[in-house]
């Protein structure tokens, strides 16, 4: 009888590997290599451009350091290709603005920003073209705290803990407790109209004040308001938080004095760019100016 193979290998030999598998495996390793010199060059690539906005930017805001820029958008390599750049943000700290404000914020987005590839691998890129900029300055609540402290009013020794919300500008300006249905129905529809690129804003401040020897915890309720670049605070009623008088609300003959000593005006200096401040908004601990510009020219 003739016996045939059945494909079966002696247990005592090494198992080969198909030529086809050692293959694959090759090419599986070339191109995870392939793909992490890309992802170095494309962070290389994109180091090497940041560092050259930020010391654009450093100048243009006459800044003592260098700003932090991010460029966002998939692939910086592929962006740098064309030279156009989708999204660009700029960020500064601690950028101190006259006496009282001293720890302003500064946030601007770039948009559509022009910069060829080989200007920027030579080092002869002077100045880079932007189409659309959106800058932004926040006033933190420190600043704020100086801008009262400065009102010198004699009821008011010392100021601290200050914290800023944001309200609707319906609540800013009247007590939701105190409204009638109907007139409780038109402030949720006027709510609804708000939007974030508005001259007005609702916020709401409170602090702990030194409030004729007594430690008063207060709330603040107003309208910041932009007015030629500078955004106003003007509360219409102020309530206790600790009853210091026996009572939430302060006897009607101190209230305006109190309403007045809270009563501040912020100049943050021209945006970025030149900027036209067209907007004001609160943020949990900021109050914010901010405006939009086109085609500009960062450096050159």
């Amino acid at each position: 009888m003739t016996m045939t193979d059945t494909g079966t290998t002696d247990p005592g030999k090494p198992r080969v590997k198909p030529k086809r598998r050692r293959r694959t495996r090759r090419l599986v390793i070339a191109l995870a290599v392939l793909l992490g010199l890309l992802v170095v060059a494309d962070f290389g690539a994109a180091a090497v451009f940041e560092y050259q906005v930020s010391k654009r930017a450093r100048e243009q805001f006459d800044l003592t350091d260098d700003p932090s820029v991010k460029v966002h958008g998939f692939s910086f390599l592929a962006q740098a290709i064309s030279g156009e750049y989708d999204n660009v943000a700029i960020d500064a700290k601690g950028v101190p603005v006259q006496d009282t404000l001293r720890d302003l914020e500064v946030h601007v987005d770039l948009r559509g920003v022009i910069a060829p590839l080989g200007d920027l691998v030579s080092g002869s890129l002077r100045g880079v073209e932007v189409r659309e900029v959106e800058g932004q300055v926040r006033v933190k609540a420190s600043d704020v705290n100086r801008a009262i402290l400065e009102n010198e009013n004699p009821l008011i020794s010392s100021i601290a803990n200050v914290t800023i919300d944001p309200i609707s500008e319906q609540d800013a300006q009247s007590d939701p407790e105190e409204r009638t249905d109907s007139e409780q129905a038109a402030a949720e529809r006027a709510e609804e109209l708000e939007n974030d690129d508005d001259t007005t804003a609702g916020a709401r401040i409170c602090a702990t004040v030194d409030f004729s020897g007594e430690e008063t915890d207060l709330c603040a309720f107003g309208l910041i308001t932009l007015v030629d670049a500078k955004a106003s605070f003007v509360p219409s009623r102020v309530e206790l938080r600790n009853n210091v008088l026996g009572t939430s609300q302060f006897p009607e003959q101190l209230e305006g004095a109190i309403l007045q000593a809270l009563t501040i005006t912020l100049d943050p200096g021209e945006l970025p760019f030149t900027v036209t401040p067209t907007a004001v908004a609160v943020e949990p601990g900021v109050l914010s100016v901010k405006g939009k510009a086109w085609d500009v020219m960062l450096g050159g």
